[in-house]
């Protein structure tokens, strides 16, 4: 890439996909040098001349009026689209939002998809799928990590001399909670304070919800994360991020036995998993202190070795020319 060209990522707000996968990485490159500068609004890309840019980078998806246009218009200027995406585009039959997503948000990742020349994504299993939908793009595995500098993922554990359970996971994760089918009651249970999940897991503890740049903090409260997953196509191509979370904060994890997890636990080495509510009832009763601080620190080994933020992001830089 010519030295006089730069990067545009488009940031229209900072959630979890964003943050993640846009702003900690390219943050980390920009701090080291790389001409990257970020826009909210697609009208914004006519304050800049198209000959300086080299890469457009969009998560998910672009928001034109009209695709047709703006991929002429990237074709006549020698711009290269970059599509992130670490979901499917597709949600479950029973998500509220099924069929204002499918209308809308569906349309608009696949218009991307399509005309993307760079595609970027934390999973083998969605990339088979966005493969089909584009043959001739690149595509890159590039898994979810974390930045160490952000003070959230080094914060302390409290002492106890109990082993604390905790759930940290999303809205709209009911029937995903549902499978480990256990009462907590007697045990110390931190759930995140969304919808009935305490409720749930008859937990002993409610956390409060907590913004992106902090929600880090929560896996201070406990030693086990627990990441239950139902296995469908919108989950299979999610991230194994709950993994590289429990192993940087010291955590150790038991997830449900299914992609993304099976593929980045060894069960019984970093983490345990579970098929049944039989499976997550022993896991749950086995864990003692000491077995934590095993599973914990092989786990820690592990996402350091596997999920180095600079390594990364030599893949973006690579992929990028830069």
């Amino acid at each position: 890439m010519s030295q006089d060209k730069f990067v545009l990522v488009f940031l229209e707000g900072i959630y979890g996909v964003t943050y993640h996968r846009l702003l900690t990485p390219f943050m980390k490159m920009m701090n080291g040098g790389a001409p990257i500068h970020f826009f909210k609004d697609f009208d914004e890309l006519k304050e800049f001349d198209p000959e300086e840019i080299s890469h457009i980078v969009v998560s998910r998806a672009c928001t034109v009026t009209n695709y047709q246009s703006f991929s002429a218009w990237l074709k006549a200027n020698d711009i290269k689209l970059v599509v992130d995406l670490d979901d499917y585009w597709e949600l479950n039959k029973d998500n509220p939002s099924y069929n204002l997503y499918k209308q809308y948000k569906s349309v608009e990742i696949l218009e991307s998809l399509r005309m993307a020349d760079i595609m970027w994504t934390p999973s083998t299993y969605l990339s088979k799928h966005m493969h089909r939908e584009n043959p001739k793009a690149e595509i890159y595995i590039i898994p979810n990590t974390l930045d160490l500098s952000h003070e959230q993922w080094t914060k302390r554990k409290k002492p106890s001399k109990e082993v604390r359970f905790g759930y940290v996971g999303a809205s709209s994760h009911s029937k995903d909670i549902d499978l480990i089918s256990y009462d907590f009651t007697g045990k110390k249970m931190y759930s995140i304070g969304i919808s009935d999940y305490t409720k749930r897991f008859k937990a002993s503890h409610a956390m409060s919800v907590l913004p992106v740049d902090r929600y880090g903090e929560l896996y201070s409260n406990f030693d086990v994360s627990l990441a239950p997953l139902q296995s469908n196509m919108f989950n299979r191509s999610k991230s194994d991020l709950k993994v590289v979370e429990a192993g940087y904060t010291r955590s150790s994890i038991i997830a449900s036995n299914t992609t993304p997890y099976k593929e980045s636990i060894q069960d019984g080495v970093t983490g345990l998993l579970c098929s049944s509510p039989r499976d997550w009832k022993n896991a749950i009763e086995s864990m003692t202190k000491e077995k934590h601080r095993e599973l914990s620190g092989n786990l820690n080994r592990y996402v350091k070795k596997h999920y180095d933020l600079d390594k990364l992001n030599k893949i973006r830089t690579e992929s990028l020319g830069l």
